[in-house]
């Protein structure tokens, strides 16, 4: 088993450790491992459940002095344990995917700023959070393909201090956000630079 890379994510609490996982996994092929060192003190709990809510294997995941290191294969995603929850998830996808399409047709109605998450059920807590807020102005779409290759879900936006605002808004919450990004003309998804990263 050789690391592709390795994360020091000690002093650092959740979910951060868990969003720059998510981040360093998608830089990976799919089979390779990353070692994760964190001195969260509710990292075995939240690492075992975010690998299960991804469809990333947990290899191993060991106390050391005062901190855990763990290391994590890439998988490809999850998509359902049993058959009513995959049955869920393929419909869930396949409506994302028609309006994702729509969107592409129809350029100057699609968002121009999407919030991506460091795992599906995250990004369903988010928008769950922002439903009983009354906040109901953003598009649910999957992830990009040129952002991740595999399943996944944002949230879309047309302004951008919008787009800033709900962002700082679920941070401050502590949900596992993990970038804006900008939808370009060349369907590119460049990174925008938000305040406290």
């Amino acid at each position: 088993m050789q690391v592709e890379k390795e994360i020091d994510a000690r002093g650092m609490f959740c979910p951060t450790p868990l969003v720059y996982i998510s981040k360093e996994l998608r830089s990976i092929p799919v089979g390779s491992y990353l070692k994760v060192l964190s001195d969260d003190k509710g990292f075995e709990r939240d690492i075992k459940v975010w690998c299960h809510d991804t469809g990333n294997k947990l290899v191993s995941l060991e106390k050391k002095d005062g901190y855990y290191e763990a290391v994590i294969q890439r998988g490809k995603g999850w998509h359902g344990d049993t058959l009513w929850e995959k049955a869920k998830f393929y419909a869930i996808g396949v409506k994302l995917h028609i309006l994702e399409y729509l969107y592409r047709i129809f350029k100057p109605i699609a968002p121009k700023y999407i919030i991506t998450f460091m795992s599906i059920p995250e990004g369903f807590r988010a928008i769950q959070f922002l439903h009983q807020r009354g906040i109901k102005d953003f598009t649910t779409l999957p992830v990009p393909n040129e952002i991740y290759e595999f399943c996944g879900l944002v949230i879309g936006f047309k302004d951008k201090d919008r787009a800033v605002e709900v962002y700082n808004l679920l941070k401050e919450n502590r949900f596992g956000v993990e970038d804006i990004h900008i939808v370009d003309r060349k369907n590119r998804y460049p990174t925008l630079q938000t305040q406290g990263d």
